[in-house]
């Protein structure tokens, strides 16, 4: 499957309402978890690439205030999203400024 440039309304849903939401564990606009870092202003605090490789690698660097874990309780993404997935969550994630 060819993976095209992602959506931020498929990214925003995903995010939202997946049965895997990134809102399950994370805080975005005041709603959600505080398992993980809020997301909110993550687009200026990481660059697109640190975005990508914190849903692929969740391990490689923790976030800032969870490196006492040692381990991300995250999965890896890719694991659960297909690339096209990825690549709309990405999209959304990146208008949180």
């Amino acid at each position: 499957m060819k993976v095209t440039a992602g959506d931020v309304k498929r990214g925003e849903n995903i995010v939202f309402k997946h049965a895997a939401a990134c809102i399950l564990c994370h805080t975005i606009k005041g709603q959600g978890s505080t398992v993980g870092p809020v997301l909110d202003g993550i687009a200026t605090r990481g660059t697109k690439e640190y975005i990508r490789e914190s849903l692929l690698e969740p391990n490689k660097v923790l976030a800032k205030g969870y490196e006492q874990l040692g381990i991300s309780p995250m999965p890896p993404m890719g694991d659960i999203f297909s690339p096209q997935e990825l690549a709309d969550i990405q999209a959304f994630v990146m208008t949180l400024k």
